[in-house]
């Protein structure tokens, strides 16, 4: 395992002096630290069996009041795992992660009806959202772990006070990885500081396909029951959704898919639960206030955190 992760550090080391996965990301909109030879499969994928644009959902253009996006949360997991209630069917994404999604939904439009609460750092980094984009964009700045979770449900909340004529778009950055819950609990004290993901565990044959589903399935479990305290504070209607979807372990054309950037069902397919409510909010539009930037430190970091760097 020592060796794995030298090889991998050598591997992201290399590709960041060459601009290689930065290349990979704006170009051939890939998630995360890709191979070449992946990112050469996924653009031929893309151009010889591309998703029919016709199938894929403009969120922008459904009816909602509020937009829970919980990332990286496929369309059967959600139907077999989660505890929301409601109106449940499935969409097809616009992306296959969050930066693709981000571009495909929203640049170059004006949405002044819109605030966004998120601790997705693609929104500020490589989506070229303008400042005029949303009427407003609040940021949590820590991306991982739970407390980051309960941060964005809190700014949200605040968010539905401080603009109650708005639409909310709020973008979780769970379950992505990486996973919290008693599984990657366990392997992360196993291998201490140089725990190198679940993915990569799997891919390297150290965990078993059960033991990574079961990390995403303890992931889950984690956050929904944050997301309902958010959801039972909010007025209007509310949707429960995902950017992209996730893949753990299939196999296409002779590879091994895990995370996301490939063009798969379980990345196109997302959920689409529609709550039951009892009033509309009056949404109107209002000229964009300025967004502070967040500190370039902290998306690196984040970024990193999150295993795109």
């Amino acid at each position: 395992m020592a060796v794995l992760r030298t090889v991998e550090h050598g591997k992201r080391t290399i590709y960041s002096r060459i601009g290689v996965s930065r290349y990979i990301q704006s170009r051939l909109l890939v998630g995360g630290p890709a191979m070449p030879l992946h990112a050469c499969y996924v653009l031929l994928y893309r151009l010889l069996i591309s998703q029919s644009t016709s199938d894929q959902v403009d969120v922008m253009e459904q009816d909602w009041d509020n937009l829970i996006l919980l990332d990286s949360y496929r369309a059967d997991y959600f139907t077999e795992y989660s505890s929301f209630k409601g109106n449940l069917s499935t969409r097809v994404s616009k992306g296959t992660w969050s930066l693709e999604f981000i571009v495909k939904n929203f640049q170059d439009k004006t949405l002044h009806d819109t605030v966004v609460v998120t601790s997705n750092p693609y929104y500020q980094r490589y989506s070229k959202l303008g400042q005029d984009t949303f009427h407003s964009i609040k940021y949590c700045e820590k991306t991982v772990g739970i407390e980051s979770f309960k941060q964005v449900s809190q700014l949200a909340f605040e968010a539905s006070e401080e603009f109650p004529n708005k639409r909310l778009i709020i973008h979780y950055m769970k379950p992505h990885t990486p996973h919290i819950g008693e599984t990657s609990d366990k392997l992360r004290a196993k291998f201490g500081d140089v725990f190198p993901g679940m993915f990569m565990l799997y891919r390297s044959g150290v965990i078993t396909k059960g033991t990574l589903e079961q990390s995403y399935v303890d992931t889950i479990n984690m956050i929904e029951p944050e997301v309902q305290d958010l959801l039972d504070k909010l007025d209007g209607k509310s949707v429960v959704s995902s950017d992209h979807g996730e893949n753990l372990g299939e196999r296409y054309h002779g590879m091994t898919q895990t995370g996301h950037g490939s063009p798969t069902p379980e990345c196109y397919r997302v959920p689409w639960l529609e709550l039951e409510h009892e009033t509309r909010r009056q949404v109107s539009e209002d000229s964009p206030e300025k967004i502070s930037a967040v500190d370039e430190e902290s998306i690196e970091n984040n970024l990193r955190a999150l295993g795109y760097k």
